[in-house]
């Protein structure tokens, strides 16, 4: 069996097992993209694992096989809060934010990053809308001050936040 089909093989098996094995799959995900571009296009169709997954699993490799940190550490933080350290993460700074992760949420932890305090009182809220109701709402937070930016809006909480004072203030 050829080397290709090899990589292929074990990468198909360890996305099986994706959560126990992510970091391993990371490996092999980058040889494929390196050496056999046909393959890991072949793996990308046939396991499951979106293009977006596999980038940052191939990112995860490329930085933290060079630098001091074991494999089973990172397996436990998680390819979620790989993913935050990895542009970040040089032998200077390691210790220090692999620690700093252990004990925080991916979410604090891209704020630590950003220089920024913990955000441990805040919280989220995940919606769904249909198009129609999702285009009012942006033509909504964008007069209240949100400002579009690509397919984003930016400072659309404190447009919302606009919002609710308003519906306060005339209840």
């Amino acid at each position: 069996m050829s080397e290709a089909a090899e990589l292929y093989l074990r990468a198909i098996s360890l996305a099986k097992s994706f959560a126990a094995n992510f970091i391993e799959l990371a490996a092999q995900l980058r040889k494929l993209q390196e050496l056999y571009p046909d393959r890991y296009q072949d793996f990308l169709k046939a396991s499951g694992i979106g293009k977006r997954k596999a980038y940052y699993l191939v990112s995860i490799d490329k930085t933290f096989e060079k630098l001091p940190v074991p494999k089973l550490e990172l397996s436990k933080l998680g390819w979620t809060k790989l993913t935050v350290l990895q542009p970040h993460a040089t032998e200077n700074n390691i210790q220090e934010i692999v620690t700093y992760a252990k004990a925080h949420t991916a979410e604090e932890l891209k704020q630590y990053l950003k220089g920024k305090d913990a955000m441990s009182k805040e919280r989220s809220i995940l919606m769904y809308f249909s198009s129609d109701d999702y285009n009012k709402l942006v033509q909504t937070l964008v007069k209240h001050g949100a400002v579009k930016s690509g397919n984003a809006l930016v400072h659309k909480e404190k447009a919302l936040m606009k919002m609710v004072e308003l519906c306060s203030t005339a209840a």
